[in-house]
């Protein structure tokens, strides 16, 4: 039998199995945003039937959407979102939901651009939910749309469907007429853009996931960023291909960040990370 073990064994154990826990937490963050976890079977049977309504494995989101559940939270308390989600959502065609759990944090910067002829860049647009968002809540603004619209790196061999026609049924649900879509390489349609002269209050930076193309994208979408506009870069957590820091746009956005360094000031630093232009 063991004598009683000191105050510093039993601090030195707590600590160890704090450091324990809170590894085994970021362990269980990164599987759940991970791509594997989102299309895990098990998790899309476990909800197939949600307060009574079955879904179809071509359209999980739709289905959610129905029922007012997006991203798993209930849109009641959100007025604004519901209504998005009845009149845009539900009748959409979409695959994916990686943006709803963002809009509420858009809410003030949207705020600020209403009754405004706003214009807005978008680079990645993928099936045009964020897309149908801009167009459905600022009604004054006009948007250009970047995408190759054959997904990413980390979608390859993966997808099932034609995006640039989801996309362009999605956005005839809200308004078409205010979408400029150019297909191609951000890299170069950026660059058209630039010597267009072309000038943008608003630009969202979802395109490649890859640190050296978003670090091109946020240097380009710079010059392209209207004074006291605003930059915003989705993914900032975003490690779906491993810790390498060539393989996560985190580090890209940090860089660039430092680049800017007395160039902007921080609208807000979370999953997203919304940085304004000053003089």
């Amino acid at each position: 039998m063991t004598g009683p073990r000191t105050v510093d064994a039993l601090v030195a154990e707590n600590r160890d199995l704090r450091r324990e826990l809170a590894s085994h937490r970021e362990h269980l963050r990164a599987i759940e945003r991970s791509r594997w976890w989102r299309l895990h079977p098990r998790r899309i049977l476990g909800r197939s039937v949600l307060d009574g309504v079955a879904r179809t494995p071509t359209a999980p989101f739709r289905a959610e959407a129905a029922t007012g559940v997006l991203n798993g939270s209930r849109l009641a308390g959100d007025a604004s979102l519901a209504r998005f989600q009845g009149e845009v959502v539900a009748r959409g065609s979409f695959s994916q939901d990686w943006l709803t759990s963002r809009f509420s944090m858009w809410r003030s910067l949207l705020a600020e651009l209403d009754n405004r002829p706003t214009r807005v860049l978008e680079i990645g647009s993928f099936e045009g939910l964020s897309t149908c968002f801009f167009l459905w809540r600022l009604p004054s603004a006009r948007l250009t749309c970047v995408d190759t619209f054959a997904g990413g790196v980390e979608d390859a061999g993966t997808m099932r469907i034609d995006l640039e026609e989801a996309f362009d049924s999605n956005v005839a649900l809200v308004d078409a007429s205010r979408v400029r879509k150019l297909v191609g390489d951000s890299k170069r349609r950026l660059v058209d853009l630039l010597d267009e002269g072309e000038e943008f209050e608003l630009v969202y930076v979802d395109g490649s996931h890859l640190a050296l193309d978003v670090l091109v994208d946020a240097a380009l979408a710079w010059g392209l960023l209207a004074r006291n506009g605003t930059i915003v870069f989705d993914d900032y957590g975003w490690r779906e291909l491993g810790d390498d820091a060539l393989l996560r746009p985190g580090k890209a956005i940090d860089v660039f960040r430092e680049l800017v360094d007395r160039k902007h000031e921080l609208v807000y630093d979370d999953d997203q990370v919304a940085l304004r232009r000053i003089a």
